[in-house]
C-alpha cells in the first residue's frame, strides 16, 4: 500500500513538546514516533495485515510454510556483531546506553550468550533517545571504539556502569583499553554520527520507537524481557533453524532465510505532519537568509514570534549557528498561529524590518522577549534597531504585505506543518522544540551527503537544490549480511 498524504493538512495547532518517559514497564520511549499498542503476541501474525498502521511493504508471496511467526527484514549492514556467522539465532538490539531498561536487556542477553554459546550471535544498532542527555555522546564514543577495534569491550564497560555522563563514558573508554583523549576528540568532532543517524532511520522504518527493541531472527520484541521468556524464544528459533538446515539451508544462511519475507517497513498512513525520514523540496523564495549561499546545509524555520516553543527552538538554532559557522545557512518562514494575539503583528513588523535590512537583529530581539509581546514592546524593539517608530507602528496594522505571510503559511501546510516550530534541514523535517542532538544527527549526515555531491562535481551553490531532490540512502542489499 502506498503512503497516503492528506490533501489538506490538519488544522494548525501549537507544537506542544513531546511528553516523554518510560513506556510500559520495561522500555524507554522515543519522543517522535507514534505507535498503536501491539496486540497480544500470539495474535500479531494473524492481525498484522489488518492493522491500519501497517504498510504491506514486504513480498506479496505467501509466508513460507517453514518460516512461521511475524518477522521483520532487519539488515545487519555494518553493525558490530558478537558471535559466529553460522549462529542459529541472530538477535539485533536497538539500544540506548542511557536507557536503564537497555541495561536490563543487556544483562539478559549476556545470560543468553552464556547459555547458548555459538548458537547465538548479537548485533548492535544505536538508537539514542532525544530526551537522554548523554545518549548521543555515548553512541559517538561507541563509534570511536568501533574504529579502534574495541567496540564490544566498550559496550560491556558502558553497561557495567550505573549512570551515563561524559566522565563515565570516558571511564568506560579507559576500561576498554582506549585512549580517553582520542575518544573525547572523536565525540567532539561527532565522528561516526552518520552511522548512528542511519541506525535511527532503519529503526523507525521498522517501527522501533523505544529501547530496548530486539529482533530475534527478525521477530520483534519490545522492552527488556525476563530471561525465561527470551530463552523460550531462542529455543524455538534454534529448533526452527535445525529444521531449515535439515531442509538444505546452509548454516551461514539461517538468518537470511528467517528474515527473507519479513516486513521491510511499518508506516502510519494517518501520520500527523511530515515524514521524519522524508526529504522535501522547500524553496527559499524571498525568505530572509543568514549565511553563505553555498553552505552545504540549509536550515529552514517555520516560526511564530509569540510561540514559547519557538523561543526554545531559537536558542537551539543559535547554538547550531555557533557550532557550524559557514557550513550552515538559516532561512525564516512565517507561520503565525491564529490564537496568538500578537503573532501576526510581529510577523508584519519582521517584514518591515527585512525591508530595511534589519530582519535578523529584529528576529533575535523579538525572541529575546521570550514570547512576552505587546505592540509597545515591538515598537521599542524597532526604536532600538534604529527604525522609525511611527512608520513601524503603522506597518503593524497594514495588511498590505499579508500575502507574503499567507504564502509562507500555505507552503508550510503543503509540507505538512501544523504547528510551530517546524524545521527543515536540507529538506528533512524536525517538528517541535527538539534538543540539539536531533539537529546534529541530521546536519552531520547532510554534511556527508553534501561532500559526496561535491566529489561528484556538483557546484556548491547547487547543493541545496540537489540535496532536496534526493531521497535518503538506505542499507543496500550489498550491505545485507556478513
Amino acid at each position: 500500500m502506498r503512503r497516503a498524504r492528506p490533501s489538506r493538512p490538519p488544522a494548525r495547532s501549537p507544537a506542544w513538546p513531546a511528553l516523554v518517559g518510560a513506556m510500559g514497564l520495561f522500555a524507554c520511549a522515543h519522543g517522535r514516533s507514534p505507535e498503536p499498542p501491539p496486540p497480544p503476541a500470539d495474535d500479531r501474525a494473524a492481525d498484522a495485515d489488518r492493522l491500519p498502521a501497517f504498510d504491506a511493504a514486504r513480498p506479496k508471496s505467501a509466508e513460507p510454510a517453514d518460516v512461521p511467526f511475524e518477522r521483520y527484514h532487519v539488515l545487519l549492514g555494518d553493525a558490530p556483531v558478537r558471535g559466529p556467522e553460522d549462529a542459529k539465532v541472530t538477535i539485533v538490539m536497538f539500544s540506548d546506553f542511557e536507557c536503564p531498561f537497555c541495561r536490563q536487556g543487556y544483562e539478559v542477553l549476556e545470560r543468553i550468550r552464556q547459555a547458548y554459546g555459538d548458537d547465538v550471535r548479537v548485533a548492535y544498532k544505536a538508537f539514542p533517545l532525544d530526551f537522554h542527555e548523554h545518549a548521543l555522546a555515548a553512541a559517538a564514543a561507541a563509534e570511536s571504539a568501533r574504529e579502534a577495534g574495541r567496540f564490544w569491550a566498550f559496550f560491556d564497560a558502558m553497561f557495567a556502569q550505573s549512570e551515563v555522563t561524559v566522565e563515565t563514558i570516558l571511564a568506560a573508554a579507559r576500561a576498554a583499553g582506549l585512549d580517553p583523549g582520542r575518544v573525547r576528540a572523536d565525540m567532539q568532532a561527532r565522528r561516526g554520527i552518520t552511522r548512528v543517524a542511519r541506525n535511527l532511520r532503519q529503526g523507525r522504518r521498522l517501527g522501533v520507537s523505544s529501547t530496548p527493541t530486539f529482533f530475534v531472527n527478525g521477530r520483534m520484541i519490545k522492552g527488556a524481557q525476563p530471561f525465561d521468556a527470551m530463552s523460550a524464544l531462542v529455543e524455538q528459533e534454534i529448533a526452527l533453524a535445525k529444521r531449515w538446515q535439515a531442509a538444505g539451508v546452509p548454516a551461514d544462511g539461517i538468518y537470511a532465510h528467517a528474515i527473507a519475507d519479513g516486513y521491510r517497513r511499518v508506516e502510519y498512513r494517518k501520520r500527523k505532519g511530515p515524514d521524519p525520514d522524508g526529504v522535501y523540496r522547500v524553496p527559499l523564495g524571498d525568505a530572509p537568509v543568514l549565511g553563505p549561499p553555498d553552505a552545504p546545509v540549509t536550515l529552514v524555520i517555520f516560526g511564530d514570534f509569540e510561540c514559547p516553543f519557538c523561543v526554545v527552538g531559537h536558542e537551539v538554532v543559535a547554538q547550531l549557528a555557533a557550532t557550524y559557522g559557514e557550513k550552515l545557512r538559516i532561512a525564516y518562514k512565517h507561520f503565525p498561529l491564529p490564537f496568538h494575539e500578537h503573532a501576526i503583528l510581529a510577523a508584519r513588523g519582521a517584514l518591515f524590518a527585512q525591508a530595511k535590512g534589519k530582519f535578523w537583529p529584529y528576529y533575535d530581539a523579538v525572541y529575546a522577549r521570550r514570547a512576552d509581546l505587546s505592540v509597545d514592546a515591538l515598537v521599542e524593539i524597532a526604536r532600538d534597531l534604529g527604525l522609525s517608530p511611527d512608520a513601524f507602528r503603522k506597518a503593524l496594522y497594514d495588511d498590505g504585505r499579508d500575502d507574503r505571510i499567507l504564502r509562507d503559511i500555505r507552503q508550510g501546510m503543503e509540507l505538512g506543518v501544523s504547528g510551530t516550530p517546524a524545521f527543515f534541514v536540507n529538506g528533512r523535517p524536525i517538528v517541535g522544540a527538539q534538543p540539539p542532538a536531533a539537529f546534529i544527527l541530521l546536519i552531520e549526515e547532510e554534511l556527508s551527503r553534501a561532500a559526496d555531491l561535491r566529489e561528484a562535481g556538483v557546484p556548491p551553490e547547487r547543493l541545496y537544490d540537489e540535496l532536496t531532490r534526493r531521497p535518503l540512502d538506505e542499507i543496500s542489499a550489498d550491505d545485507e549480511q556478513r
